[in-house]
């Protein structure tokens, strides 16, 4: 089955996110080593820990999206469905707290969780809804497809 727009878009958007987060970290590396919480970790587990941990916190979103756009897993969907909202209140609560290692940092943030926001929608689209074998609602049938 040839895979829909939605999913493509979903695909795009994601990778897009998660290619923008990897330059934030690139850019915000310096001063998540030098934060205390970081340093304490890294006494007490090892130095491997933030490197381990960073590798691990791009593997799973990897994963996921395999999942997502290229078997069309249900269960991979709604993973990715609530680890976004989990995020999004993650990044209001840096927001609020100020606790971004600095403006750029914040910036890279919110432009990646408005691409992931996107990325969400693009899966539950009509044509999206065909792609996970979900069941369409007649207002689904009403709706056109770009």
């Amino acid at each position: 089955m040839e895979r829909p727009v939605s999913i493509v878009k979903f695909e795009r958007c994601y990778l897009g996110a998660l290619f923008v987060g990897l330059i934030n970290l690139l850019i915000s590396w310096n001063k998540i080593q030098a934060m205390p919480a970081v340093r304490q970790a890294a006494a007490l587990i090892g130095e491997w820990y933030l490197p381990v941990t960073t590798v691990l916190g791009f593997v799973f979103p990897v994963v996921i999206w395999y999942f997502v756009a290229r078997r069309s897993s249900l269960v991979a969907k709604w993973i990715v469905t609530i680890v976004f909202c989990i995020s999004v209140l993650g990044l209001l609560f840096n927001l609020l707290m100020k606790t971004f290692v600095s403006p750029p940092s914040a910036v890279l943030s919110i432009f990646a969780a408005v691409l992931n926001g996107i990325a969400i929608v693009m899966l539950f689209r009509p044509d999206a809804k065909i792609w996970f074998g979900e069941g369409l609602d007649e207002d689904d049938l009403e709706t056109p497809l770009p």
